[in-house]
């Protein structure tokens, strides 16, 4: 987290205000805590406005609606099946530039999930990491895999928030 945080200049404090034990029995499935480590500090937004995050309860991007919705275009994620199906993608993050961001779910320990991204034209691409060291990344490493747009500049990476200031 704290190199995210410097990555991205964030010096906001921590957002915090999700019901992670409501979240995750609304999907069935515990979550990466690495994830949910993101949402707290950050809350709901976008990276560099290349990586949109899923956020319980955000509006527009909720990540339980969009998990759950997922079944509806099972056909869309093939060869995978979706969560909760064993071995199910799960998605967590979205982008305008024509993909998307997932977890391949399983048995094991959350943190240990690997991160899917999904291509427009139904390529997929794994990554044995976890969503923190993914974003981080996705930001920051201009080697492949990680050569996402957002790496390739000079200049510094931005968290943009969509959450209303408090008043």
């Amino acid at each position: 987290m704290a190199l995210l945080r410097e990555a991205t200049g964030w010096t906001e404090p921590d957002r915090c205000g999700v019901d992670w034990a409501a979240t995750e029995a609304a999907l069935c499935t515990a979550l990466p805590g690495d994830y949910k480590d993101i949402v707290d500090a950050f809350g709901a937004g976008t990276f560099d406005e290349y990586l949109d995050l899923l956020v319980p309860g955000a509006l527009g991007a909720d990540l339980v609606s969009w998990g759950q919705d997922m079944a509806r275009y099972a056909d869309l994620y093939r060869p995978y099946p979706v969560h909760p199906a064993p071995g199910g993608v799960l998605i967590w993050g979205t982008s305008e530039q024509e993909l998307t961001f997932h977890w391949l779910t399983g048995p094991a320990d959350p943190d240990d999930w690997p991160v899917l991204v999904q291509y427009l034209d139904g390529e997929w691409q794994r990554f044995d990491c976890g969503t923190g060291e993914f974003v981080l990344r996705l930001l920051t490493d201009r080697t492949p895999p990680f050569a996402f747009p957002p790496s390739a500049g000079p200049f510094p990476h931005w968290f943009a928030s969509w959450e209303l200031p408090e008043r």
